[in-house]
């Protein structure tokens, strides 16, 4: 195998992370457990089991279906997903996949998961009034929460 091959055939995506998913696509928990960056791309990519997300919602208080429509997918999708098994596309796993790292960077700042999700689902001064949350269906919205974040834990946030 010349040198070029060798090397392609070692950046195969997923190829290490090939038994980390079920046929109906990866699991939302062991994204939240993934040892890497590159892990967790693989299970974007192949996109999230829509019965994962059901259990992920209910840490917000919400229901799979309320969550993924907060997050810019169409309920009409999110059902036709359920139905046929099917996993959730990558842009639509990739909003899940933001709103779990704005989490994480947000119990950091707070020091806990409970303060981290209220301040997700409440009014934000310093993003002029929004809810952090209902912005994570784009990437503008994403970076313009991450920013937040950091401007509070750099104490420059009203």
């Amino acid at each position: 195998m010349s040198k070029l091959k060798t090397l392609h055939a070692a950046r195969e995506p997923g190829a290490a992370y090939a038994l980390a998913h079920t046929p109906s696509g990866a699991s939302i928990e062991h994204y939240l457990h993934a040892k890497s960056a590159l892990e967790r791309d693989h299970m974007v990519r192949e996109g999230f089991e829509v019965g994962s997300l059901d259990s992920f919602a209910n840490r917000f208080g919400r229901s799979g279906r309320s969550l993924a429509q907060l997050l810019g997918v169409a309920p009409a999708t999110y059902d036709r997903r359920v139905r046929e098994g099917k996993p959730l596309s990558q842009d639509d796993s990739d909003r899940v996949a933001r709103l779990i790292d704005v989490e994480r960077a947000a119990a950091r700042v707070f020091g806990d998961e409970g303060a981290a999700r209220e301040w997700l689902a409440a009014p934000v001064p310093v993003l002029g009034g929004a809810v952090p949350i209902e912005l994570l269906a784009t990437t503008p919205g994403h970076q313009a929460v991450i920013n937040a974040l950091r401007r509070i834990m750099a104490g420059t946030a009203a």
